[in-house]
């Protein structure tokens, strides 16, 4: 009895760790996964609604809100369209960033992507 106790324990822990390490893998967004237009008002607004405007809602700059942000975002300087990802906007939300902790690879695939087409108010 006490082996089986002991194959079920060992089994529990493998069990554990193999979930826990499977839910760390992280998966490479490509642009190939992403819509073939970005576009400002149904990609990008959503992610700023969701994870930036709890602060940057005017009362901390950039102005994030819907009907601020892309003005804010293009008129601060914040966009580099000839260099992407020296963009401010998006080396705040990368991995290192001080924002880094609010956007997720996707939000980031899909801010690195819209400016790449030229940051449009679409």
């Amino acid at each position: 009895m006490k082996i089986l106790k002991y194959i079920k324990a060992i089994w529990l822990v493998f069990v554990v760790l193999h979930i826990s390490c499977e839910s760390e893998k992280r998966f490479e967004i490509t642009a190939d996964d992403l819509p073939e237009t970005i576009s400002f008002s149904e990609h990008i607004i959503p992610i700023f609604e969701n994870n930036c405007t709890k602060c940057h809602d005017g009362g901390t700059p950039p102005n994030l809100t819907v009907d601020n942000a892309y003005i804010e975002l293009n008129s601060g300087g914040l966009i580099n369209t000839d260099d992407p990802e020296s963009s401010r906007l998006f080396e705040a939300i990368n991995t290192g960033g001080n924002m880094s902790q609010y956007a997720d690879d996707l939000d980031r695939a899909y801010i690195l992507e819209w400016i790449k087409q030229g940051a449009n108010e679409n």
